[in-house]
């Protein structure tokens, strides 16, 4: 780019930065980005997803509770009740005390709207009992009923709906908590994922 226009450069530098943003934060799935041309920029690192074997890595777009990024290495071996959220879509608390160091959590959680996958790949995943593997409760946002506005009016409907839900539930050996029809939620709870 330096070679052909040079008042483009700036702009391609700063295009490069939101498109490396994006691949951290809501992308994960891109392609690896490149640096500009002859704009001085040097590559990154080709192990983004490298984790230390303390520091866990939380993705942008979650929330933990308590906050890991502000704790001890001996805290973060000994977590109480950790919660894990992405707002407007759901929240899974893993009951009693989890070690969380070494924790790749962009790989192990997926918290989707619709869907929760702790360890979605099989191979990476540890003992009953040993990192997320572990007793979890779960509550889903925004899962609405196909008909969600004639299933509202009808309360035999919303009631028949709500028992679909918990047969579902119970058909992937969780135990049905609760659902709710008019806001959306879905709560549930697992003896491990």
């Amino acid at each position: 780019i330096k070679t052909v226009c040079v008042p483009v450069v700036p702009l391609a530098i700063w295009c490069r930065a939101i498109g490396v943003y994006l691949s951290r934060t809501k992308f994960h799935e891109l392609a690896e980005i490149r640096p500009v041309a002859g704009a001085g920029a040097t590559c990154p690192s080709p192990k983004r997803h490298y984790v230390a074997p303390t520091v866990p890595q939380q993705p942008a777009h979650m929330i933990f509770e308590p906050d890991i990024e502000l704790m001890s290495h001996e805290e973060l071996r000994h977590v109480r009740d950790l919660t894990i959220s992405r707002p407007n879509v759901g929240t899974i608390t893993f009951h009693g005390e989890t070690d969380v160091t070494g924790l790749d959590f962009a790989r192990i959680v997926r918290l989707e709207v619709g869907e929760v996958l702790v360890y979605p790949d099989k191979e990476h995943k540890p003992p009953v009992g040993v990192g997320l593997n572990k007793a979890a409760t779960v509550t889903m946002y925004q899962c609405w009923p196909p008909n969600g506005n004639k299933l509202l009016a009808d309360p035999k409907s919303a009631e028949k709906y709500k028992r679909k839900i918990k047969q579902m539930t119970e058909e992937k050996t969780a135990r049905f908590i609760d659902y709710d029809c008019g806001t959306g939620v879905w709560k549930f709870s697992v003896d491990q994922f």
